[in-house]
């Protein structure tokens, strides 16, 4: 009876480990940093020989030396949200650091954080115009008319690229799509005459798109030695880059051909 008791005391360890670790790969956080919160986790409760392999798309748990459980989660879509990466770090630290806490709180808690909203999604929008327009003021877009143009292009690019994203979950056609938007927007503002060229509203509207803190945690995890998620998760922000290349430089290209000047 103990013996089985040990053993599903074990099976729920081991799949609260799984469940974090697997929500903060789903939310960005480096391969390195959901290794050590897994077994952190396991060890605290005295489970000090766990194997894991962590990769974008994956996470194992097992114990081979033993009994043989293995655990496994499918990761098909992954975001950006560092401040559910900070939430669920605390509460792995608390739970590693307070065995008290039982495998059921702690899994609510981790549940909870899931429907966790930091910030509205009406703030999000607006300071994301307020980035972009003021980063196309930084660039030499220093003017009325480019920062207000800017500041409404980048919100409904990023309206238009989170509508795709929640269809198609392809970051590389959400980024296609909202860049050829935004520079088709900069290109009609500059045809008719309310900015003096497009370039500065396209370099600001596109900064929220651009894959920056995905190609930094790449090399972070290549850094660390994982060279398969570094790899990867490179690869991944070169692609979404192009894609956004893609995007605006055939909207320049064809307006070029028509006669327009950038």
């Amino acid at each position: 009876m103990n013996e089985e008791l040990n053993q599903n005391h074990k099976k729920s360890v081991l799949r609260l480990a799984l469940f974090i670790g697997e929500l903060m790969l789903v939310n960005g956080a480096e391969t390195y940093r959901v290794d050590d919160t897994i077994l952190r986790i396991c060890k605290s409760r005295g489970f000090n020989h766990i194997n894991v392999f962590t990769s974008p798309t994956v996470i194992i748990i097992s114990d081979s030396r033993f009994d043989g459980y293995s655990f496994m989660a499918s990761i098909r879509s992954r975001s950006m949200n560092l401040d559910k990466i900070s939430l669920l770090n605390e509460l792995s630290r608390k739970f590693v650091s307070d065995t008290d806490i039982t495998v059921e709180y702690a899994m609510e808690e981790a549940k909870s954080i899931v429907n966790t909203n930091s910030y509205s999604e009406l703030s999000q929008y607006i300071f994301t115009g307020i980035g972009s327009a003021f980063f196309a003021g930084l660039v030499d877009g220093n003017n009325l008319p480019t920062f207000i143009a800017t500041f409404i292009t980048s919100i409904i690019s990023v309206k238009i690229y989170n509508k795709i994203i929640g269809i198609s979950t392809i970051p590389a056609f959400a980024s296609l799509i909202a860049s050829t938007f935004i520079a088709t927007i900069g290109v009609l503002l500059t045809q008719l005459d309310i900015l003096p060229n497009p370039a500065m509203l396209i370099v600001g509207s596109i900064m929220p798109i651009l894959p920056g803190v995905s190609f930094i945690k790449g090399m972070r995890d290549l850094i660390s030695g994982d060279l398969m998620s570094g790899v990867a998760r490179a690869f991944d922000a070169l692609v979404t880059a192009v894609s956004i290349a893609c995007g605006v430089g055939m909207v320049l290209d064809i307006w070029i051909m028509l006669g327009g000047l950038v």
